[in-house]
């Protein structure tokens, strides 16, 4: 039992801590896309914000382009029903699904929970909520009939309540029995104490606050909806769940001004939701959702707008959550005047904003034809699936102004040109201002063949080019479909809107793999069916013939036959490609199965891509084939030797080698003593744990400094069907065949374990274009596990990754040094593993399933830069950053990868997640948080991209200021709750940022030997002993000395301090969070000490 504990180790240097706090630190920054579920909606035309709630509890706020504030309720489970803004004051009132009501404030750059209230009972369930003009009071109707009062102030309710056996008095005897729950409050415009009161079954009462007595009563024979009160305030409207609405004059409770209109009738319609009414041009404006005939359109979503003679059904591929009139910005607005001033100002509607299930959609009202508008933040990532993604860094102003000018010629004639009209909040001047902005691209591959690039370089993702491969291909499904312009009169006035499609033409369509080399400008796109289209840009529109090169992998496989889809049939005529990206190549792989990996060497004019049967180099330049490798098992070409029952070895060696790996380790436990150090070194490759040194101790027996034993990674069968698939590709220029003189190559890992090398003869000059390109396999190595291999990657002798093609010609990187030797890093699933070139002598490796039962994911290089702490001089580290299955980020050193940092980024059961990731070269990743959303992480100190935004409020906008003491109880309440659940949940993401207890406390540290190396590995930035604690010792240790009881305690107080969860205007530290930090460290040593053991 005592192998679980590490053992002790040597610390780092005092300098290196220094170091490693300057350069590596975990931070969640920001999010990207549309929020998944939202389930409500909210629009303060004071402060100009909008306010997004979702099904899992968060609250987001946005005002103009890069003003984001973020919330999580501490219920993620109970979702936000409604959003209430306070207008004018920063404040927003969100209910959620357990019934209670959270006060939320805008401080300064944060947004803040500072008060809660509940209310219990079945009768007391809100159905609706009614800010009042003064912002005092939220008036809560009840599914009983009551209307109670929240005083905002202490936020509890007040005495006054509006009970409904008192609003009953004066209405008809039918409506007395039970006239349902409250369905609508509406204060009167220019009158704050009169208010109208809708219930569930029709009655309207518009009631005196003042003297508790109904002004009037309005009765409609059909279910009440929701109400709108003119701008005059002496009428309103009221829609019914029949389809219909009328209009009602204050001053006449007996009927409408006119007969119920049922804009879709006469047959019976669905209800109508919402209903606003302006006047937009001296004419009204009449904004409802829903209301469609039943029989023949009660499964669209619609939002309908009448204008005069004007009149869109607005159709959604989405349900409608809500939707608002957003007017012209108030003239008193910009002014240091009281925001009541504003309010009463005359201004006519600017935009309508829509939001579906899945998108945001806004509606430009001033336009003659009500065109969409283009959205600065909250897209849709997901209009088609996201399939795949590339990070691109380094794009050069020439081709950013190109894919810019190209996708603007795509939407010149969809999107309307006004500005976005959500323009609240304000931006703070950070130091990088006035430097030149970040020209990165986050390259998107869809499931309907489409790759769109988005501006990655700052707060907001938007959306910059779209490229579409379906067009270059022909069939049944994939033929142009143009909408008819026949039917003119159609009735309803249907118009679809917005971008969400989930649906896909062809699914061999789908994007597996893009890449795109910025210095060339060259686009390789590969899908499913097999086919690789390789793309350049182009200025001008052209009509392109294109061919496509047949490359069979499995030619020399006369067995082999395949049972998958068809591959997709180019079109023999010429197909029109508008400005932006134009396939100048395309490649067709055989077997057309999905591509599996992809790479691009646009120096060479080159392309490689693999799928599951082999791997296919295809010279694009020229439009040839150059060589295919076919890696199927020769014994096993149709998958029938992969039973459930075949073996590497028979069952009796299994067993004897279970029993003899049991003794093992049983010696080894008995043998593992300090006075015994040639016992403790005789175990390969062991893990250690720092623990301070102790003199009481020394010379008696520690179990802490038991060295565990090594897991015990069982070979891969040969015969595994998967084996054949090949996992990565890597072009490099090293030495492979002698010292002296380096070459081109290709390397290939497969999912076997087996890594091929070719070597690759480029003819030069003006004779790339009349020569071939040749190739053959140079070297193959067969790792002695056969995990897949995941990544490949060559470090030149100064211990950096090769620069990629044509960043030395264009001057972005230095030439690779090749005065010593090179190394290869080959990562596979349980390890990383640096051979020496051309000899490929093994150098080091880093046991990473071995010794923590994780399996490496993904892998990829950065520089940190930061400041040396004791020189003040600029410095910068090449490391290595890996993803693990288990959602950990490690920062690896190389060539000697010792662990700098590891970091609990993502939650292990976030598969999705896990696989979407992918990393930039600046210490930054974003991965896939839902289906809509990206994550934006950061595993550097001093490359953020994070909000730099605040909230500026008029003057006297709060009256009351809410006492310091309350803020800071509910903010250590939220780090209490998080901590204790910090195992089952991350924290979440608040204010645009979150500190991860999970990467400091999770820190594991490992003491490998590598290759006689007597040297450990380093100790993570944080605390070196975060996951022993008090009561895993008790537990395995029942005669543990007292002394070393109170130093872990030490050590617990002490790493709970760095603990910070949500971040604030208000930092406090108290026992209630320190204790909330401790059980976190129980819990998450109780997890790694159970994942060990069933591993073993």
């Amino acid at each position: 039992m005592f192998k679980f504990i590490r053992a002790k180790g040597p610390q780092h240097s005092a300098e290196r801590q220094k170091l490693q706090k300057e350069l590596f630190a975990f931070r969640k920054t920001l999010q990207h896309g549309f929020p998944h579920k939202p389930t409500s909606f909210a629009w303060d035309p004071v402060l100009r914000l909008i306010c997004i709630g979702t099904a899992t509890g968060a609250v987001k706020v946005f005002g103009q382009p890069g003003v984001e504030f973020y919330g999580q309720h501490q219920n993620q489970e109970s979702a936000v029903t409604r959003l209430v803004f306070l207008p004018g004051v920063g404040r927003v009132v969100s209910l959620c699904e357990d019934n209670s009501l959270h006060l939320w404030e805008i401080n300064s750059s944060s947004l803040v929970e500072v008060k809660q209230h509940a209310l219990e009972g079945k009768l007391k369930k809100i159905s609706v909520i009614c800010a009042e003009q003064s912002g005092k009071h939220l008036l809560l109707g009840t599914e009983g009939g009551n209307i109670y009062l929240l005083d905002v102030q202490t936020f509890n309710i007040s005495t006054d309540i509006i009970y409904q056996d008192v609003v009953m008095q004066n209405v008809p005897e039918d409506y007395k029995l039970n006239p349902g729950a409250v369905e609508v409050i509406a204060e009167q415009p220019g009158q704050p104490n009169t208010i109208l009161i809708g219930y569930n079954r029709g009655l309207m009462v518009l009631w005196n606050r003042t003297d508790n007595t109904a002004a009037q009563t309005f009765i409609s024979t059909q279910q009440l909806e929701s109400v709108c009160w003119h701008e005059d305030g002496e009428q309103f409207t009221s829609s019914h769940n029949d389809g219909s609405y009328a209009t009602w004059d204050i001053d006449n409770g007996e009927r409408p001004l006119s007969e119920p209109t049922t804009t879709y009738g006469p047959f019976p319609c669905k209800a109508v939701g919402k209903i606003i009414r302006k006047q937009l041009r001296d004419e009204q404006l009449l904004v409802f959702s829903g209301g469609m005939p039943r029989a023949s359109y009660s499964d669209k979503y619609t939002v309908s707008v009448i204008h005069g003679e004007q009149h869109v059904a607005f159709e959604f591929t989405s349900k409608v959550i809500d939707f608002f009139v957003v007017c012209n910005k108030p003239q008193a607005a910009n002014s240091s005047e009281d925001i009541t001033t504003s309010d009463n100002s005359p201004n006519e509607p600017e935009a309508l904003l829509v939001l579906a299930e899945e998108e945001l959609v806004a509606l430009d009202l001033q336009s003659d034809d009500w065109r969409m508008m283009n959205l600065p933040y909250l897209v849709s990532l997901h209009a088609s699936a996201v399939t795949c993604s590339q990070h691109v860094a380094g794009v050069s102003e020439e081709l950013w102004d190109k894919i810019k000018a190209a996708g603007e010629g795509q939407i010149s004639n969809i999107y309307s040109q006004n500005p976005w009209p959500i323009d609240g909040g304000a931006l703070l001047c950070n130091k990088g201002a006035h430097a030149a902005p970040r020209r990165e691209l986050l390259l998107t591959g869809h499931e309907d063949g489409t790759v769109r690039f988005w501006d990655a370089g700052s707060v907001t993702l938007t959306p910059l080019y779209k490229y579409s491969t379906a067009p270059l291909f022909t069939g049944e499904h994939l033929e142009d479909h143009t909408p008819s312009t026949e039917d003119e009169e159609e009735w309803p006035p249907f118009r679809k809107t917005g971008v969400f499609d989930p649906y896909s033409d062809d699914p061999r369509l789908a994007v597996k793999k893009v890449v795109l080399c910025p210095l060339s400008g060259t686009l390789v796109v590969a899908g499913t069916a097999g086919h690789v289209v390789v793309a350049k840009f182009g200025m001008e529109h052209a009509d392109v013939e294109l061919r496509s090169t047949l490359m069979n992998i499995v030619s020399d496989r006369d067995g082999f036959v395949w049972k998958g889809h068809d591959q997709l049939v180019v079109r023999s005529e010429p197909v029109q490609q508008p400005c932006g990206f134009q396939a100048c190549a395309m490649l067709q792989l055989h077997p057309p199965a999905a591509v599996t990996c992809c790479v691009l060497q646009a120096e060479w004019g080159l392309v490689a891509a693999g799928t599951a049967h082999g791997l296919a180099l295809f010279d694009y330049l020229r439009q040839k084939p150059v060589i295919v490798k076919c890696t199927l098992n020769p014994n096993d070409l149709s998958g029938a030797g992969d039973t459930p029952i075949s073996r590497r070895k028979s069952f009796k060696k299994s067993l004897r080698e279970s029993f003899r790996r049991l003794r093992k380790g049983r010696s080894t436990r008995r043998a593992a003593s300090p006075a015994s150090p040639s016992a403790a070194s005789s175990t390969t490759s062991p893990t250690g744990r720092k623990l301070p040194p102790s003199d009481s101790d020394a010379g008696a027996f520690n179990p802490l400094e038991a060295k565990p034993v090594e897991r015990q990674i069982e070979a891969r069968p040969v015969d595994d069907a998967l084996g054949s698939m090949v996992r990565c590709l890597y072009f490099a220029r090293s030495f492979l065949v002698s010292v002296q003189n380096t070459t081109p190559t290709l390397w290939a890992g497969t999912n076997n374990g087996t890594v091929y090398v070719f070597t690759i003869t480029v003819p030069a000059g003006l004779r790339r274009q009349e020569e071939d390109v040749t190739c053959q396999l140079g070297k193959e190595i067969q790792l002695k596990h056969r995990a897949p291999v995941i990544a490949i990657a060559v470090l030149d002798g100064s211990s950096k990754p090769l620069p990629e093609p044509l960043e030395v010609e264009h001057g972005v990187s230095p030439l690779a040094d090749t005065t010593q030797a090179h190394r290869v890093v080959i990562a596979s699933e349980e390890q990383f593993k640096v051979f020496t070139l051309p000899s490929l002598k093994p150098y080091c490796k880093y046991k990473l399933t071995a010794h923590e039962g994780a399996r490496v994911r993904r892998m990829a290089f950065a520089t940190f830069t930061g400041t040396h702490p004791d020189t003040e001089q600029p410095c910068a580290e090449v490391c290595l950053l890996c993803l693990t299955n288990m959602g950990d980020c490690l920062i690896l050193s190389v060539p000697e990868l010792k662990r700098q940092l590891n970091a609990a980024a993502i939650r292990r059961e976030d598969i999705n997640g896990i696989s979407s990731l992918t990393f930039t070269k600046d210490g930054e990743a974003l991965y896939l948080h839902s289906s809509s959303e990206l994550q934006r992480i950061t595993l550097a100190v001093h490359k953020q991209t994070s909000t730099h935004c605040y909230l500026q409020l008029p003057a006297g906008a709060r009256a009351e200021t809410t006492a310091a003491g309350e803020i800071v109880g509910k903010v250590q309440g939220n780090e209490v709750q998080q901590d204790s659940q910090s195992t089952a949940t991350p924290a979440p993401l608040v204010n645009g940022n979150a500190d991860s207890k999970e990467s400091s406390l999770a820190d594991k540290t490992e003491d490998v030997r590598e290759n006689g190396d007597d040297t450990p590995h380093d100790v993570t930035v944080s605390s070196s002993i975060g996951d022993i604690t008090i009561d895993s010792v008790k537990d395995h240790l029942a005669t543990a000395s007292e002394e070393l009881s109170n130093r872990l305690s030490g050590v617990q107080l002490n790493a709970s301090g760095q603990s910070v969860i949500v971040k604030t205007t208000t930092t406090t530290i108290s026992s209630s969070s320190s204790a909330g930090a401790a059980a976190e460290v129980t819990s998450s040593t109780v997890t790694t000490t159970r994942q060990q053991a069933e591993t073993n």
